[in-house]
């Protein structure tokens, strides 16, 4: 359901990434029908002309009192389930709290007045446009306003917001080769996606709920990496076969000096573990020197760890192409 990226949108003109203290103060200025739109969008990665043609009855008992947490969104004939967090849920029952006697027949947006006519994506990207210029011209966000072409920032940044902050949601359902059932989904994105795409001031629990899965990622990451570096071993020990015990006098040397080697690049670049030790012994100080942080060091202490994931990430992309090419 993703729009192509930005790019192939608008030729060779790109959009810079939103903040989520833009997404904020833009949806701040807003009414509650695009709120909720705004909040849809942003939490579900659909396009505006996929939403306004939702019906409520798509969306997981969200006239309900006990709405599900993520709540998923049915979309005929679409592959993978999509779902949407607490804030997008807590907008919709607010805009749908203005609505007169909704039902789940009933679409989900709609035009002022006539709940029998779907919204018109157009008015609602006029509405994220207002209310970015008038806050760019009391100089509380900056962007580049682009007269007669797309600007810096429009509705479409919110569909790549979702891209970059559930990106790793993403890649776990594009490495599925067969799709699993909604409560395999609902735990995936309530993990991988949902704690990345709420933009309000957490409050304390939502903080540590976060901290705890972000370790819980390090883990499984670690423990990925762990059994790459297993593979490589194993690799290496099938050269050591009949063929390779007659080779020249010193071969086995520098396969063994070569292996070494490879075992310290495996451990990343020397002056990374220094960065990554300088950063890690920043923090605790830091942590030391200020403890009546609360919500605050929770905060530095989850970039930190986003940072770390991001690092992990990168080393087990190098290890998995380095595999490969032993295998070859």
């Amino acid at each position: 359901m993703l729009p192509n990226s930005q790019s192939d949108r608008d030729g060779n003109m790109k959009n810079r990434d939103i903040t989520k203290d833009e997404i904020n103060r833009i949806t701040e200025k807003c009414q509650p029908r695009e709120k909720a739109f705004f909040a849809v969008m942003r939490q579900s990665g659909l396009p505006p002309h996929a939403i306004k043609q939702l019906k409520i009855g798509n969306l997981e008992r969200i006239l309900s009192s006990n709405t599900p947490v993520p709540c998923k969104i049915d979309i005929p004939h679409e592959k993978y389930r999509t779902f949407i967090g607490e804030e997008a849920i807590k907008h919709l029952k607010q805009y749908l709290a203005t609505r007169t006697d909704p039902t789940p027949e009933s679409l989900l947006f709609t035009i002022q007045n006539n709940p029998k006519k779907e919204i018109n994506t157009k008015d609602v990207s006029r509405a994220f446009r207002l209310a970015a210029q008038k806050l760019e011209k009391e100089r509380k966000i900056n962007y580049e306003i682009r007269r007669g072409k797309p600007s810096e920032l429009r509705l479409y940044s919110l569909i790549e917001f979702y891209r970059k902050n559930a990106k790793y949601y993403l890649t776990e359902l594009h490495t599925k080769s067969t799709p699993k059932d909604d409560e395999f989904y609902r735990k995936l994105y309530e993990e991988k996606a949902m704690p990345f795409l709420e933009i309000e001031s957490p409050t304390p629990t939502d903080l540590r709920r976060l901290r705890q899965q972000q370790q819980k990622e390090i883990e499984r990451r670690d423990k990925e990496m762990q059994e790459l570096k297993d593979s490589v071993d194993r690799i290496f020990k099938k050269l050591e076969g009949p063929e390779i015990e007659e080779e020249p006098p010193g071969y086995w040397e520098q396969v063994e000096k070569d292996f070494r080697q490879y075992q310290k690049w495996l451990r990343k670049h020397p002056e990374e573990l220094r960065k990554q030790e300088m950063q890690e012994e920043e923090f605790d100080k830091y942590m030391e020197e200020h403890p009546e942080l609360t919500e605050e060091d929770d905060k530095l202490y989850i970039e930190h760890l986003e940072t770390r994931i991001d690092e992990l990430e990168k080393t087990m992309k190098e290890i998995k192409e380095t595999i490969q090419n032993q295998k070859s």
